[in-house]
């Protein structure tokens, strides 16, 4: 069987329509003349402004606009680099000013870290990073002690008010083994068996403030009752 093969006419060949080939878009690497400026422009044409036709004045004007254009755009820019650096600067200063007080307040802890005042930003935020982990790290234990006090006083005075006295003075007692309950603490930190990531010192505000808060409860209302038992005494 013999296989026909379309061969185009001449004809077919003169109309666009039928053309395949595709003509591929070749972009000009050529690097490109730099942009002529109005004085340049003014030189080229070797006339005074004044001599000008219309047509030269508009062109003279747009490249004199360009360039007061991008001296504009290159002031703000060199503004916004040098406010940016001023910021910059600002911050690392207060950031060491930070992390100086810091080390005077802890100098048996933060003695090992060093700064100074040519470190940048980053540098200085991961140094206060590290500083404010070992100053929780060290704190952690008395604060985790004043938890546990605050959670025995919660529960003391809970059961006071329920009228159950079986727990009567266990907050007391625990304070009072305080030094032999701090070691034990301290181990499980180490140990990691107590997470002290969360204890930021909001909270350990916090934790401290609402335990002087408990306290100061349990004296007025001691208070309270000795007044109450010295009426009962003197009405006797």
């Amino acid at each position: 069987m013999d296989i026909q093969e379309d061969i185009p006419t001449l004809d077919s060949l003169k109309n666009p329509n039928n053309l395949s080939l595709e003509v591929e878009d070749v972009e000009d690497s050529a690097p490109q003349p730099p942009v002529e400026t109005h004085l340049e422009y003014k030189k080229r044409l070797n006339k005074k402004v004044s001599e000008f036709t219309e047509e030269e004045k508009k062109e003279y004007n747009r490249l004199s606009q360009n360039k007061k254009r991008k001296e504009v755009k290159f002031k703000e820019a060199e503004e916004k680099k040098e406010e940016d650096i001023k910021a910059d600067n600002k911050k690392s200063t207060d950031l060491y000013n930070q992390l100086f007080v810091l080390k005077k307040k802890f100098p048996e802890h933060l003695d090992d870290i060093h700064i100074n005042k040519e470190m940048n930003v980053d540098t200085l935020n991961e140094k206060k990073d590290l500083i404010m982990k070992i100053i929780t790290q060290k704190n952690s234990d008395a604060i985790i002690f004043e938890t546990l006090l605050l959670g025995c006083r919660t529960i003391e005075r809970g059961l006071n008010y329920a009228e159950i006295q079986a727990l009567d003075g266990y907050a007391e007692n625990v304070d009072e083994a305080k030094d032999d309950i701090i070691p034990i603490l301290k181990e499980m930190i180490d140990l990691g068996e107590i997470d002290t990531s969360m204890l930021t010192p909001q909270l350990r505000l916090m934790i401290v403030m609402s335990s002087v808060a408990v306290k100061t409860v349990e004296k007025n209302n001691d208070k309270k009752k000795n007044e109450v038992i010295a009426e009962a005494l003197d009405t006797s």
